[in-house]
């Protein structure tokens, strides 16, 4: 069995690139995110913050036909008490505990570079 292939976005139409690539994030998300990433880059630049690219965790499985990023899992051993305020931390957030503690972990790498 074949699969039709895309054809290049370099020779297509605009209205066959937007059929192509769907609906994509609506305005808002995107100025949502805007302001967020200005916001990070003043801080940066100031020196309050380190200047590393802001992480965004995707929740949920990737849409259809996406793959997903390689990951491996790794059992770690938390304190019952560590466990109960991340969890409590993470659903305030609304994340899931495993996006808590990938934001965690890249934040921490942020600001120890020398590790």
């Amino acid at each position: 069995m074949t699969t039709k292939k895309k054809p290049a976005a370099k020779g297509m139409s605009m209205e066959a690139f937007l059929k192509t690539s769907g609906p994509g994030e609506s305005l808002e998300i995107l100025k949502s995110r805007q302001e967020a990433d200005a916001a990070w880059a003043e801080r940066a630049f100031a020196g309050k913050e380190p200047l590393s690219p802001p992480i965004r965790v995707q929740r949920g499985r990737p849409k259809a036909g996406e793959d997903a990023p390689p990951t491996v899992v790794k059992a770690i051993r938390l304190p019952v008490r560590l466990l109960e305020k991340l969890q409590a931390k993470a659903e305030a957030q609304g994340l899931s505990l495993n996006a808590l503690l990938q934001m965690a972990a890249s934040e921490y790498l942020a600001h120890h570079r020398g590790a």
